[in-house]
């Protein structure tokens, strides 16, 4: 029905860029494709300071996230499944570096909360990473118009339920490029110095020797910057990767228990004057008071491209393309139909709100 399947890729024999760091709880490295040397991010499932997998299913989350939020419109990062045989985590999702090379920059948002307020400290200062906070960073930086892209990303947490918005997980791309009209202007003008040069020594009686000399200064050489909010992107922290196969089944068997779960949801992002963090929906009805417009808008596309049908295709073919060899690595059944659920359960709540 849709076309948002998960593609599956045997990285196995990709090299790995082991001289950059990709921070974070998951386990994940840099392969660069064997064709084309572009750089791709492999990542596994959260783990423990010792080594133990916390979330077998969280890469999971990660694809489902990201193949539904493309379905209802959201600038999503595209993330599909990979294969390393040679890795502790032999599965997992890939997805495509948003930096090529030198050509562009991608700054996360800590960079933007501590340029402004130099004291923040994420770790301890918990409390004080809040919406306005954002805000008031964004507009310090002139970045104001992205405020919308803070509040789209707070309407995609809503529908999967994703606890762990930090700073680190939303950034900007900034590219710069050479301004060729002005390169063009002063090479024409340049060009225009050196007929009116060679005019004026041809009608010099006296016949001047020598080189003509014309400076064109490199300051005429300007580069433009472009900023651009980087694609949503580490969203799995949601749809009950947390739960065991076990408690999954028990709670997809339970609505007041997925109730109860959805009602729950934490949004990491605080809002100013609450030192706790506020329940998913209850986040969206303070922007719907206070962004009314820009709120209604996401909302309003998710309502346009809503169909749990689709959803369900998406869901259930996630894991259609995983070799049959690797059948234990694929999504069980009660755990589909949970994260449907969930999915479907929150988009109907969000909408409710229009």
């Amino acid at each position: 029905m849709t076309n948002s399947g998960a593609t599956f890729t045997d990285i196995s024999g990709w090299h790995k860029n082991v001289h950059y760091s990709t921070g974070g709880t998951r386990s994940k490295y840099i392969a660069l494709h064997p064709d084309t040397n572009e750089e791709y991010f492999f990542k596994g499932s959260k783990e423990t300071p010792q080594g133990e997998i916390r979330y077998p299913t969280e890469f999971w989350s990660e694809i489902v996230s990201s193949k539904i939020g493309q379905f209802l419109g959201f600038p999503m990062l595209d993330y599909n499944i990979a294969y390393d045989s040679k890795h502790k985590q032999k599965i997992g999702c890939l997805s495509k570096s948003m930096v090529f090379g030198a050509k562009n920059k991608l700054t996360e948002g800590i960079s933007y909360l501590t340029g402004f307020n130099p004291q923040y400290n994420p770790e301890i200062d918990k409390k004080d990473y809040t919406f306005q906070f954002i805000c008031k960073a964004l507009n310090e930086f002139s970045l104001v118009n992205y405020i919308e892209n803070i509040i789209e990303i707070i309407v995609f947490d809503s529908i999967i339920g994703n606890s762990d918005r930090h700073q680190e997980n939303w950034s900007i791309l900034s590219t710069y490029e050479q301004d060729e009209n002005i390169v063009e202007e002063q090479i024409s003008s340049a060009f225009d110095k050196i007929k009116n040069k060679i005019k004026k020594l041809s009608n010099n009686s006296s016949k001047e020797e020598g080189k003509i000399h014309i400076n064109v200064n490199s300051k005429y050489l300007t580069y433009t910057y472009n900023y651009q909010f980087a694609p949503i992107y580490d969203s799995g922290c949601c749809l009950g990767r947390e739960y065991t196969d076990e408690k999954v089944f028990k709670m997809f068997n339970d609505s007041q228990m997925i109730e109860k779960y959805i009602r729950k949801g934490e949004s990491e992002i605080h809002w100013e004057g609450n030192t706790k963090k506020r329940k998913h929906f209850e986040l969206i009805e303070l922007l719907l008071e206070h962004y009314p417009a820009e709120t209604k808008r996401f909302i309003g596309r998710v309502m346009e491209k809503y169909n749990s049908d689709a959803i369900e295709d998406i869901i259930e073919k996630i894991d259609i393309n995983v070799p049959a060899d690797l059948i234990n690595f694929k999504l069980s059944v009660a755990r589909k139909q949970l994260m449907f659920k969930l999915v479907t359960l929150r988009i109907e709540k969000l909408i409710k709100y229009l």
